[in-house]
């Protein structure tokens, strides 16, 4: 079973301080990061009956990686990832904020809540990818990464939302 596609976005729009849908893209998918698999096999196989390795939340960002590469990590990531005007990673609790059933009859998916990331009195980006880690800071696993088909600057009122589908294949 190939792992290519742990995360898909299913759904991400940019938006303006209106309303008005400026960008929108669907079904887009990601990379599995070397640090992501090694993630993943540990919490499976290394976890013990209280997983350590599973975190109490998991946490969607942006940044502006130009080409995405196997061998990233969030020390990577952290060079390009905005830091200023309401910009943070999104936490997603591990717990209670994923629904997982079967798609089209043939796999899992565990599907996210909608996050959204807003430019608060001023302007950052661009940003070309949405990523997957396990922490906050630089400290933890990059799981993956998912490359958007264009850099998006994000202005002062503007927002930027999407919803995640996580599995082992291709998410529908």
């Amino acid at each position: 079973m190939s792992m290519d596609h742990v995360i898909k976005i299913l759904d991400i729009k940019h938006i303006a301080e209106d309303g008005r849908v400026l960008w929108q893209a669907e079904n887009l998918t990601n990379m599995l990061h070397i640090t992501g698999e090694e993630y993943i096999l540990r919490a499976t196989f290394m976890g013990g009956p209280s997983n350590s390795y599973i975190p109490t939340y998991y946490y969607f960002g942006l940044d502006n990686r130009t080409t995405l590469a196997a061998t990233d990590t969030l020390v990577t990531v952290g060079l390009t990832e905005p830091a200023t005007y309401g910009y943070s990673r999104v936490a997603v609790n591990s717990t209670a904020q994923f629904t997982v059933s079967v798609a089209l009859s043939t796999h899992n998916v565990a599907t996210g809540p909608i996050v959204t990331y807003r430019a608060v009195g001023g302007t950052w980006g661009p940003v070309r990818n949405l990523f997957l880690s396990t922490t906050s800071d630089n400290s933890g696993y990059l799981v993956a990464s998912c490359a958007l088909l264009a850099p998006i600057t994000v202005t002062a009122g503007q927002q930027i939302s999407a919803r995640m589908g996580l599995g082992l294949k291709d998410c529908p």
